[in-house]
């Protein structure tokens, strides 16, 4: 794994760690800033081609669903 793909996971795994935490004491809005922290970092993954699959919860993929969709709307 080259340096780029292993500082983009691990950008990717403190955003996650960040935004749960966030949440757990209670600062939504926190929460929402990390998440989208996350996002950014997970579409420069996919154009570059590191695979991220393994790496975000499935609540973490849910919670990002939403703020993606709510900016849609």
């Amino acid at each position: 794994m080259n340096q780029f793909a292993a500082e983009l996971r691990r950008g990717i795994m403190e955003a996650q760690q960040a935004s749960l935490q966030a949440l757990e004491v209670g600062h939504p809005y926190e929460a929402y800033l990390h998440r989208a922290r996350l996002a950014d970092l997970v579409e420069v993954a996919g154009r570059h081609g590191v695979g991220t699959d393994a790496l975000i919860a499935p609540e973490m993929r849910r919670a990002l669903a939403e703020d993606e969709a709510a900016l849609r709307d």
